[in-house]
């Protein structure tokens, strides 16, 4: 019995292990399930990005973009949300719009999770939570991912010791990490590493359906010097900054700033300088991106009150200005969508020859109004 004694213990470790690999496993793979998106009823069809580069079918990185056309001929306008998964707002902004809009001239594509690998995992060693859960005014819920602003290594590795990407970008030392992230691969690479495809499926994407302008959606952490700033390629910086007035005019702080020469492989520079697109960038405030906040939950990413980078402001180490009771997720959203509905009427007034016209949840004040729970739809 004593010799049996020792079988049955190694079965009862062995059987603890498995149940915790089993709840591992199901966040893991839960986090590998998109989230639905109730569309308006503008819909016209959900095309692949593996329609504009092949390697991508059967991948994750094979994005989904929800197009809109209005039957009437215009412009293009391009949103992409997601494309750093822990900037929250960007994704949820783009679905939102994708929930809500009305397109009445040209067409409008979006794409809520431009690295869809990303939205896969988490930091590791840093406390992230994979999910937030909001509640809707039925009294239903809705779920979203974290991620992660790299592919995940599951997806693509190894990271290179040296790479020099298709904008001249080189990848060396401490960087190398930056070959997952697909703000830093533009114009991509067909036959590269899966972030490189996802960029060149975006530039194809461009080019193919003659993209008129492009908002790429972004959040930074209280330390950054560029939040409510919008990056404009130089093509784009007379609308960019028509926009930004307009948006003060609103009580709205927006900054439109000139994308730097050598900011190679980012979208406002190199999608820029190897499209016809006017490229823009925006940055929002995220509080849960920043080393000084403490446990990451529900309430720090939907209201974004951390109070550490309040003390921090008030002490003089953080320029911006943080509220005592934080800057919410619906804040940031709405903040995303109004820059994007103004950057379509300047856009409008300097290429009247092809209009893009929309509404979606109306001014800043009515989104606010609306909060979370009035913005997003009842998925079944």
């Amino acid at each position: 019995m004593k010799k049996y004694s020792y079988l049955w213990k190694n079965i009862l470790v062995l059987a603890v292990a498995l149940l915790f690999a089993a709840v591992a496993a199901h966040d893991f793979l839960a986090m590998r399930t998109p989230e639905p998106v109730a569309a308006s009823d503008g819909l016209t069809r959900v095309a692949k990005l593996s329609e504009y580069c092949a390697n991508l079918k059967g991948t994750v990185g094979d994005e989904e973009i929800y197009m809109f056309d209005s039957g009437v001929p215009g412009g293009t306008f391009l949103v992409l949300g997601g494309t750093h998964p822990n900037e929250s707002a960007g994704m949820m902004a783009a679905i939102a719009m994708a929930e809500n809009i009305e397109v009445t001239a040209g067409r409008v594509f979006i794409m809520p999770w431009t690295n869809t690998s990303g939205f896969t995992h988490t930091s590791p060693l840093d406390g992230m939570q994979d999910l937030f859960t909001i509640t809707l005014k039925d009294g239903s819920t809705r779920t979203f991912r974290v991620g992660n602003r790299l592919t995940n290594p599951v997806d693509q590795w190894p990271d290179r010791n040296y790479y020099e990407g298709t904008s001249g970008r080189k990848l060396v030392g401490t960087e190398t990490a930056e070959i997952r992230n697909v703000n830093r691969l533009y114009p991509g690479n067909e036959n590269g590493v899966l972030t490189e495809q996802v960029c060149a499926g975006i530039k194809n994407l461009i080019d193919r359906e003659n993209v008129s302008i492009v908002m790429d959606m972004h959040e930074g952490s209280p330390e950054f010097f560029y939040l409510d700033t919008t990056m404009a390629h130089e093509r784009a910086l007379n609308v960019a900054s028509l926009m930004a007035m307009d948006m003060g005019m609103d009580g709205l702080d927006m900054k439109a700033e000139l994308s730097g020469q050598t900011s190679y492989g980012l979208s406002h520079r190199s999608l820029g300088d190897n499209t016809n697109a006017l490229m823009t960038l925006m940055e929002t405030y995220n509080p849960s991106m920043g080393p000084l906040h403490g446990k990451m939950d529900d309430d720090l990413i939907i209201n974004g009150n951390e109070p550490n980078y309040y003390q921090a402001h008030l002490d003089g180490y953080i320029y911006y200005r943080v509220k005592e009771n934080g800057i919410p997720l619906i804040e940031r959203i709405a903040r995303h969508i109004v820059c994007i509905t103004k950057l379509k009427d300047a856009y409008n007034l300097y290429y009247p020859e092809a209009p893009i016209e929309f509404t979606c949840l109306g001014s800043y004040d009515d989104m606010m109004k609306l909060g979370l729970e009035g913005v997003f739809k009842p998925v079944k």
